[in-house]
């Protein structure tokens, strides 16, 4: 009864482990893919609460910044 109840637990323990680290392992090595889209909502501030995005719209506006200025 020992052999069994011991391959079980090392069975169970094995498959919590080997899970645990495969849903880790997607946020230890980002894709390039990823990687571009994080630089791309850090640079116009997506990551932030839309509260925030909204107040920072906002302010712009009152300064008279209404967007970018395509120049031909």
């Amino acid at each position: 009864m020992r052999r069994p109840a011991a391959a079980l637990l090392t069975l169970v323990l094995t498959a919590a482990v080997s899970t645990a680290m495969l849903a880790a392992a997607p946020r230890l090595t980002p894709t390039p893919e990823e990687r571009a889209i994080q630089a791309l909502e850090q640079r116009y501030g997506l990551e932030d609460p839309a509260d925030t995005e909204l107040r920072l719209y906002l302010e712009n506006l009152l300064h008279g910044d209404v967007g970018w200025t395509i120049q031909p």
